[in-house]
């Protein structure tokens, strides 16, 4: 994809579909050309070419060729001080799609053509505004799906990311320039660093990889959702569980509604909705009855392998049960007394103070909406502890990370060795190389387009 920072580019900001407002994004350097050709400033207001910070100006928007005039407000940004470093200007007017489409076109008819998915935080990104993992990190805020998600995508929009990894890489840059001078003056028997230190900053080298490795291994899969797994016994209730945390929830995103019957083992596949959680997107998953079957092959055997496999991929399985007390449990699942409805709502509370298990009914939906806060809870606790990196910068920068450590390993091998310092150097380059990939310090066109192309068109 190619792009040229001196076009002008225009693109609708906001959500497609109507609304009471709508906002249409310019930038580049003919931005003042064409307001002055469709925005017409309220009586009185300071002349758009004499303004020399950002500023709000009210006026109107003139769309001659479609006849009408909008109320708007301008938000102008006339210099470099605006999130691309280019002269930037914000149309706020109403939000009726039609209109919108006309003062886009006008624009274009000014001069200016419509932007490429994220050419505005990719001119940002080239300007040095961000960096490639805050510009992914925008791309996190769009897409979060809960507050999980949009508490990873804002640390690492803070450089919660970054900040260590370009850190690490002028450490790296000075140890480089140390070890080159070193050959330099191979003959004058000067020593610029020593082995002991050479030891010592790859060391730590590695252990800032290898943190960062370990935070993204929690969001390789793109777009992933953290999965909550019911289990337990047949009959015990998790399917009604399932359907009453999902009508709770206000979700339709579901494969189908779990069949409730009091006859054992009516489930055979598993069932998925996507829902929220206490504040945490996720997708819950209700699995066949646990219960041992000699019938290698049969329906019954398939299910269970089916619910196996599910309790494996879970970020958090829910063992439900009928009496905690009866009930054998792995310490790391989390226990629901389900059918509590015929307990009485003393020994429910008295429950549910225990740390070890919750009692919640489906049918009355007692203890439902403390259940969902506590999941929430604990996958946001989850998460928290696996670190904190938008999916997208996982699945892009794993493998530069990766050669990155492969590199200072060898660096290390060799000091160990008493190898050559232009052959440590040489690793040093190496390493240095792909962890400028991961935060944009050296790019290609082929990483800009990955990055760039997943974002919507006006951001």
């Amino acid at each position: 994809m190619a792009y040229d920072l001196e076009d002008t580019i225009v693109a609708l900001a906001t959500a497609a579909g109507g609304a009471a407002r709508g906002t249409v994004r310019l930038s580049g350097p003919r931005v003042l050309e064409c307001l002055a050709t469709i925005f017409l400033p309220a009586h009185g207001s300071q002349e758009l070419s004499e303004l020399q910070r950002a500023s709000v100006v009210s006026g109107q928007l003139q769309i001659a060729d479609a006849g009408f005039v909008l109320p708007c407000q301008l938000f102008l940004w006339p210099n470099e001080r605006s999130y691309t470093r280019q002269p930037t200007a914000e149309l706020h007017t109403l939000g009726a799609p039609p209109l919108l489409e006309a003062v886009l076109q006008a624009a274009c008819t000014c001069g200016a053509r419509l932007a490429e998915p994220g050419e505005f935080t990719l001119r940002a990104f080239l300007a040095g505004r961000l960096d490639l993992t805050q510009a992914e990190a925008v791309l996190g805020v769009i897409d979060a799906r809960g507050e999980q998600d949009l508490h990873k995508a804002l640390q690492q929009l803070a450089g919660g990311l970054s900040q260590p990894l370009m850190q690490l890489r002028e450490q790296l840059l000075q140890m480089l320039a140390e070890l080159e001078a070193g050959l330099d003056f191979v003959e004058e028997d000067i020593e610029f660093i020593s082995q002991a230190q050479l030891r010592r900053y790859l060391t730590e080298a590695r252990e800032v990889v290898a943190a960062t490795l370990e935070q993204m291994s929690s969001r390789a899969g793109i777009g992933s959702l953290p999965r909550v797994v019911l289990t337990g016994a047949p009959n015990v209730g998790k399917s009604s569980l399932f359907n009453a945390l999902v009508e709770l929830s206000g979700s339709t995103n579901t494969s189908s509604q779990a069949i409730v019957s009091e006859q054992s083992g009516t489930t055979r596949d598993y069932l998925t909705a996507t829902i929220e959680l206490g504040g945490v997107a996720c997708e819950l998953v209700d699995t066949a009855g646990e219960e041992q079957n000699s019938l290698v092959g049969s329906l019954h055997q398939a299910a269970q392998d089916m619910t196996n496999s599910q309790s494996c991929q879970a970020d958090l399985i829910v063992r439900c049960v009928e009496d905690p007390q009866a009930d054998s449990w792995k310490q790391e699942q989390f226990i629901v007394r389900t059918k509590a409805d015929r307990l009485n709502s003393t020994v429910i509370s008295a429950q549910n103070s225990a740390a070890h298990f919750h009692a919640c009914s489906s049918v009355t939906k007692e203890g439902l909406p403390e259940l969902q806060q506590e999941i929430g809870r604990r996958l946001t606790e989850a998460a928290s502890a696996a670190g904190s990196v938008v999916a997208t910068t996982s699945a892009r920068c794993g493998e530069s990370l990766r050669r990155a450590d492969s590199a200072l390993s060898q660096a290390a091998q060799l000091v160990d060795k008493g190898g050559s310092e232009e052959l440590i150097a040489a690793e040093v380059r190496a390493a240095l190389a792909e962890l400028g990939q991961v935060v944009g310090a050296v790019y290609t066109d082929d990483i800009l387009d990955r990055v760039f192309s997943q974002f919507c068109i006006g951001k």
